[in-house]
């Protein structure tokens, strides 16, 4: 089970994974572990064992991450004080970070996954952080808000890791968003439109179409979604699953359908990334919808 601690000043409790011996890579930030069988009172003692003594259990979840249920992870978010821990996490493997200092490092699934939940917790207890974070995480990323949903990157070399997939899809489901969508174009006169898509919960998308000659391909990066083609006629509907999980070898996480055939996307799992790619120039209006 990991653990979502957010203090009274919004920053949120991290274990600081070192890098290996010889590695190049930077060290790891991850949320804190408890066995999964741990009682909101266990989660009270660690928590006071590292200078906590003021907290409270907000709320329990799982997220399910693959199609594989026995897959599915447990999460506990607690608010915390910020009154002793600071001098005792000092001398332990455990940290208390703003969001602005954790996404300029790497991060692992544990808080990649949770980042809509994480977001929550830090509006929770210092309200009107979401605002603040965001305009921080636009400037650090350099992109450009098209929407509370559509954003853009400012430079022609893009390099998305799991901070900027992640907390760019929090803020998005902040604002009372399901998906959000990083167009890794600069602009939709472009002949290739490279878009980062994220859902943030389950959806139903569809059935679309671009009436062109042309194709849209899928590559996931997290998660599960089914793509239905809705062919008609003597053919009917066929369906398609793709999958990112590396425990699966067998699961397809790349799909190329025709544009100008209506297709439905739903989500399979509690989010999912992927990246959607197709020819251009293109504008919203471009894509039809079944009525």
């Amino acid at each position: 089970m990991f653990l979502i601690a957010v203090d009274r000043s919004g920053r949120l409790l991290v274990e600081n994974k070192p890098k290996s011996e010889g590695s190049s890579q930077r060290p790891k930030f991850c949320l804190p572990t408890l066995a999964d069988s741990a009682s909101d009172n266990d989660v009270l003692s660690f928590l006071a064992t590292i200078g906590f003594s003021e907290g409270t259990v907000v709320q329990s979840f799982e997220l399910k991450l693959f199609t594989d249920l026995s897959l599915q992870q447990k999460f506990v978010v607690c608010s915390v004080s910020n009154s002793s821990a600071s001098s005792q996490l000092s001398v332990s493997r455990y940290e208390v970070k703003s969001l602005d200092k954790i996404w300029q490092t790497d991060i692992d699934d544990s808080i990649a996954v949770a980042s809509s939940k994480i977001l929550e917790q830090v509006e929770r207890c210092k309200p009107g952080s979401v605002t603040d974070l965001e305009g921080k995480f636009l400037q650090y990323f350099d992109l450009s808000k098209k929407s509370d949903r559509v954003f853009f990157t400012k430079s022609e070399t893009t390099v998305a890791n799991e901070a900027l997939i992640s907390f760019l899809g929090a803020f998005a489901a902040a604002k009372g968003e399901k998906t959000a969508r990083l167009c890794m174009h600069q602009n939709q006169d472009q002949v290739i439109q490279e878009m980062l898509m994220i859902h943030a919960e389950p959806i139903i998308t569809g059935p679309l179409r671009q009436s062109r000659d042309s194709s849209v391909s899928y590559h996931m990066i997290r998660g599960a979604i089914e793509i239905s083609l809705h062919h008609g006629g003597t053919i009917g509907d066929k369906i398609y699953s793709i999958e990112k999980n590396t425990g699966q070898p067998s699961s397809s996480s790349s799909l190329r359908v025709p544009a100008k055939i209506f297709r439905t996307i739903r989500t399979l799992t509690d989010s999912a990334v992927f990246i959607e790619v197709q020819s251009g120039p293109f504008t919203d209006s471009d894509t039809e919808w079944q009525l």
